[in-house]
């Protein structure tokens, strides 16, 4: 039974890659973009759940990587005149050393003393942006180049970009959940003292964990900077960024591989149902919903979708045994 549900849940999921694949050819520019925009918090979902998911680390500071992926495209293009995938490979680099860097001190931290902390850099480097007016803008932000073509090859051009980008975040969250680096991460989520215990070095796989968060974050923010051809601190390094994410971890399920894509898709229905009805009451509404699945569905929805498999399981067994 439970060969057969892995081999219909592949099967689905190949069917999936190929509709979003061929989507763009039989839907139109609005919800291409949409799509585009699910794909995108989807990564940065994943980002976080690495850190936060698997390791148990709520990194509010993980804005800080978005906002340096959009910062060092935005100025390699429009200050030294680099085109975009060179950019966009520094973005990713400064998304690991930067990770790496306020890691070490931070990750020594646990609980809501690391929450803070990071919270607290990623204010810190915001307030840096602010004032780096010749090379940053400062408050007033960075205007890039926009990228030559009609609307829809554009709009085409950043939905295959992302969902490349969308697929390798997943298939490398995939390979970490089954070898050694994460069996390391969910012992560290799971009881931290008796993983360093066991010979564990803890420290080590935090910061790894940071890094490739700070990876695919940091290059989610430069196609984003680059897809909407302005930055400014203040949006870059919006603490609301990263309630989003942990709201989106909060639906689809946290510590699983594909539960960042679900909830983005269920965040970003929900929100866009609300903005074009309810403007004036979209945090509150949403704040709503966050209490709800706290109560209702506090591990997501793999969980639920997992206990109902079981349930139907189990449910299948007794009526074999009674016939």
């Amino acid at each position: 039974m439970i060969k057969l549900q892995d081999k219909t849940y592949e099967i689905f999921l190949v069917i999936a890659v190929l509709v979003c694949a061929l989507f763009p050819y039989i839907a139109s520019g609005f919800w291409i973009r949409l799509l585009t925009s699910i794909f995108l918090y989807a990564i940065l979902a994943q980002g976080l759940n690495i850190i936060a998911g698997f390791t148990g680390y709520a990194a509010f500071g993980n804005m800080i990587f978005f906002g340096l992926g959009a910062y060092t495209v935005g100025i390699l293009m429009v200050k030294a005149g680099i085109s975009f995938f060179p950019s966009l490979i520094a973005a990713a680099a400064v998304g690991i050393i930067v990770a790496i860097l306020i890691g070490l001190p931070l990750l020594r931290l646990k609980g809501h003393y690391f929450a803070l902390a990071s919270l607290g850099a990623a204010e810190a480097v915001r307030q840096i942006m602010d004032n780096l007016i010749g090379l940053c803008g400062g408050a007033m932000g960075l205007t890039l180049p926009q990228m030559a073509g009609k609307p829809a090859q554009v709009n085409l051009y950043f939905y295959y970009l992302i969902f490349f980008l969308l697929l390798i975040s997943f298939a490398a969250t995939y390979y970490i959940s089954k070898n050694r680096l994460g069996y390391a991460l969910k012992a560290i989520k799971a009881n931290e003292e008796a993983a360093d215990a066991m010979g564990i070095n803890t420290t080590l796989y935090k910061i790894v964990a940071w890094a490739i968060s700070g990876l695919f974050t940091a290059m989610a923010g430069a196609i984003h900077a680059y897809w909407f051809t302005f930055i400014e601190p203040s949006t870059v390094f919006d603490v609301m960024i990263v309630v989003k994410l942990f709201v989106i971890l909060l639906l689809g399920g946290a510590g699983t591989v594909m539960g960042p894509l679900y909830g983005a898709f269920i965040f970003e229905g929900i929100s866009e149902i609300i903005w074009s009805r309810f403007l004036n009451l979209h945090m509150g509404i949403l704040g709503i919903i966050v209490i709800l699945i706290v109560f209702f569905i506090p591990n997501g929805l793999i969980d639920m979708v997992r206990r109902g498999f079981r349930l139907k399981t189990i449910l299948d067994t007794i009526r074999e045994e009674k016939v």
